[in-house]
């Protein structure tokens, strides 16, 4: 790999007009980077795990900054994380404009926080700026949002709701359909409707399972690229039985199986599907959703259109927490205590979401005219550009071009590179040539070691990378792997 790609962004100290903002709360208590939290014997409170409940400990590793892809830890060394700090930070850490949003708001007297009992502008522009672009890009569907939600478990179980009570004059219509490797969230709802049940009977999640629930195999094609024997019963099953099921809900991308993309012609076939039988169509965005697709939503890059559209964390990209349901007006309806959380009109939340999309999809109209004079040239340009349309398809570029280096060195251990866009997959191949989820494992794990963040997704090493990560980084990114997967065919190979 050759080139070198200049950061998209630059720091945010490196704004002239914010320097004497910065100098000022050097050496204070107000200074960021000042150690703030240590135990009174001096020792840091960082590798703490007993005060943690099983599971919820962080890892061993600790960040103390960072900017795009690139973490710093506390014992000095840099990671590159390959995975939007797991997953859904499309701009990266510490993306310069929304930080500067979000500053200026704090130093206003707007409110920071505002509850279901009061409005807001912004909450309002937000609203209106998402529910154009739906409208404009959803195939001529009219749109209502529910911005209440914090996490995108909220927003899946809320959208459950929606879709359940527009069947509520239809007794008949109590079946929901998802798919094996599904995941959809971690509260009730989508415990219960993802692929990971817990066993009969063991209490885990108030209820043994939901019985409405029929999980079809994952959709896919055969070697010829036609749609296999088990997707084609699973459309004919709900062209039979339609009238029975009130939802589908699936991901476009479920990434957990091995970073698999759902045919598009599977999901034009259940689009008609679902239109003749009168099922909406839910499609779980919280991972694919805002950028990694290179658009803000699925519909866009698949031309198939959901009923429902869920979208998560993505939204805020790191800044703060925040879901979103985006709904036909005819499965708009929900009831308290659905949908009416107060804590998620989070004023910085929507600041976050405004800016977010300022940066993916460009700054127009008037705002375009009020830039601040003194941004730097590049963060100007690429304000009023969008970096869906400059960016993106340089970054898919990089990423290809590591994926592709990958299997070139590693042939017998690296297989096909799967995904779309910036959700992509490498299969790892065990010593019998087939996809090994061990062997994913312990290249995951290794590459932490090596300075570099993947996940394993099933038989695959996942890669989600932000948008705005650099040549520099895919670079050490490409070293780091590399050294993980000679690590492990080594030890194997002893």
């Amino acid at each position: 790999m050759s080139g070198a790609a200049e950061d998209a962004m630059p720091a945010p100290g490196a704004v002239p007009d914010l320097e004497p903002l910065v100098t000022a709360l050097r050496g204070t208590v107000l200074d960021p980077t000042r150690p703030q939290y240590r135990r009174s014997d001096g020792g840091a409170y960082d590798l703490e795990a007993a005060m943690f409940m099983r599971g919820s400990a962080p890892r061993h590793l600790s960040a103390v900054s960072g900017r795009g892809a690139t973490l710093r830890l506390s014992d000095g060394s840099e990671l590159i994380d390959l995975c939007s700090m797991t997953e859904n930070t499309v701009l990266g850490l510490n993306d310069p404009w929304v930080q500067l949003r979000q500053i200026a708001h704090v130093l206003s007297e707007r409110p920071h926080y505002v509850t279901v009992r009061f409005g807001n502008d912004l909450y309002y522009r937000v609203a209106n700026r998402l529910s154009r672009y739906f409208d404009k890009t959803g195939g001529g569907r009219d749109h209502v949002l529910n911005m209440r939600e914090c996490t995108g478990s909220g927003a899946v179980e809320l959208a459950l709701h929606a879709a359940w009570t527009a069947a509520r004059t239809s007794p008949g219509r109590r079946r929901l359909a998802s798919f094996v490797g599904a995941f959809h969230g971690s509260n009730l709802g989508g415990v219960l409707v993802s692929d990971h049940q817990p066993e009969r009977g063991s209490g885990r999640v108030l209820l043994d399972r939901a019985d409405n629930v029929e999980q079809f195999p994952i959709p896919a094609t055969g070697p010829d690229g036609r749609l296999d024997a088990a997707t084609l019963d699973a459309l004919a099953t709900l062209e039979r039985d339609g009238a029975q099921y009130f939802a589908v809900i699936l991901e476009p991308i479920p990434w957990r199986n091995a970073v698999h993309v759902v045919p598009a012609e599977f999901l034009r076939r259940l689009r008609e599907i679902c239109t003749a039988k009168s099922i909406c169509l839910i499609f779980d965005e919280v991972q694919n959703g805002f950028g990694f697709t290179g658009a803000i939503r699925y519909g866009e890059v698949s031309g198939v259109h959901p009923d429902i559209s869920v979208l998560g964390k993505g939204l805020t990209s790191g800044h703060g927490a925040l879901s979103l349901i985006v709904a036909d007006r005819a499965f708009g309806t929900v009831e308290s205590p659905f949908g009416f959380k107060s804590n998620s009109a989070n004023m910085l939340s929507l600041v976050a979401v405004d800016a977010v999309l300022d940066r993916l999809l460009g700054v127009t109209g008037p705002d375009a005219e009020v830039l601040p004079h003194w941004l730097p040239a590049g963060m100007e340009r690429d304000l009023r550009e969008g970096l869906l349309s400059t960016t993106y398809p340089r970054t898919v570029k990089m990423i290809d071009e590591m994926l592709t280096e990958l299997r070139r060195r590693f042939p017998a251990t690296a297989g096909r590179a799967t995904g779309a866009g910036l959700m992509r997959g490498l299969v790892m191949l065990g010593g019998d040539g087939r996809p090994s989820s061990a062997l994913a494992g312990e290249v995951a794990r290794g590459c932490m070691d090596h300075g570099v963040h993947v996940r394993q997704a099933g038989t695959a090493l996942f890669v989600k990378p932000c948008l705005v990560i650099t040549q520099r980084e895919v670079d050490q990114a490409l070293a780091g792997m590399t050294r993980a997967i000679e690590a492990v065919a080594g030890m194997r190979a002893g």
